[in-house]
């Protein structure tokens, strides 16, 4: 049955149950390996209180990443459209809405602060994955520990900008760990290369997971740890795609950054009212929050350039 008969009017809550039951009965016509990421599943397992969540996140076996959002299209769903920004920097996925779902789909090809590379970060986590159920659907997880691993990376980006973050990352730091969880978790954390990323969330732990020194030096982990310093601010992400730029391209992300055009305006601020003073309004409120957050977003690329250079073009980690 289509998206738009099984879902109209429904709650949230309940279109978030339905959307991992329907992704994961599309995967399988596919045999396609996906684990549903965050949402309830945290809750179940202990480490989180519950909430409702605002979409159904999936990480998708990479090879087969284009596969499964190609379906997910031809199912009625469209990509929501994002900014300039959003498009350079939100590379390790793609976010599906429908117009009769309650709820988005956000499919990932790798999770941030994985640096080892996505098809073994994704058979590391899919060789010890749980079920789940969802609308009388079994559904795939990340097991309890994987996603200890998966939701400390997720509030390590945001601990600065929402205090959400840093109380869930606090939380998580004191979960009882079983011995077995304890010993396990070592091998996990070099399996998902997140002994670098995750490496003073290990300390605060009590857990020993010794850091290997390729992926202490890789682009990667100097992109992870220059993301976490600048807070995860708009204007460290304009800056980044500037370093990364050639060209004209550089001239168009300059350009949008100082003064974005009417269509990344609304895209990223909803809110705006859509006449030529709202506009230039929510512009000029827009350059005050960027200039604020600037030297937090300088000092972490200068500290890390001082620390190694980054090579234009490198590998993205986001």
């Amino acid at each position: 049955m289509p998206p738009h008969q099984t879902a109209l009017n429904l709650a949230l809550r309940s279109g978030v149950d339905l959307g991992h039951a329907w992704v994961q009965e599309l995967a399988d016509g596919l045999g396609v390996r996906v684990l549903f990421l965050k949402g309830p599943t945290l809750s179940r397992q202990g480490l989180r209180a519950e909430r409702t969540s605002s979409d159904v996140d999936v990480l998708v076996d990479p090879v087969a990443f284009d596969r499964l959002c190609a379906e997910i299209v031809a199912r009625g769903w469209q990509e929501r459209p994002a900014p300039l920004i959003g498009r350079l920097t939100s590379v390790h996925s793609r976010t599906f809405l429908h117009p009769y779902w309650p709820c988005d789909l956000d499919v990932h090809r790798h999770y941030p602060g994985m640096l080892v590379d996505p098809g073994t970060a994704f058979d590391a986590l899919w060789a010890e994955h749980e079920t789940s159920v969802f609308a009388q659907r079994s559904c795939t997880v990340p097991s309890r520990l994987s996603n200890i691993v998966i939701l400390a990376l997720h509030s390590l980006r945001g601990t600065r900008r929402q205090a959400r973050h840093a109380a869930e990352l606090d939380a998580l730091v004191n979960v009882v760990l079983t011995p077995a969880e304890r010993a396990h978790l070592p091998g996990l954390a070099s399996r998902t290369g997140t002994t670098v990323t995750l490496a003073e969330v290990f300390r605060r732990m009590g857990v020993v997971v010794p850091v290997d020194p390729h992926e202490r030096e890789s682009a990667a982990a100097r992109r992870w740890r220059e993301r976490v310093a600048s807070g995860s601010f708009g204007s460290y992400f304009w800056f980044a795609a500037l370093r990364d730029a050639r060209g004209l391209d550089r001239a168009v992300i300059a350009s949008r950054a100082i003064w974005p055009n009417r269509s990344d305006l609304l895209l990223s601020r909803p809110e705006t009212v859509d006449t030529t003073v709202g506009r230039a309004v929510a512009r000029l409120r827009r350059w005050g929050r960027g200039v604020r957050s600037v030297p937090r977003a300088l000092g972490a690329m200068t500290l890390n350039t001082r620390n190694t250079s980054i090579e234009p073009g490198g590998p993205r980690w986001n």
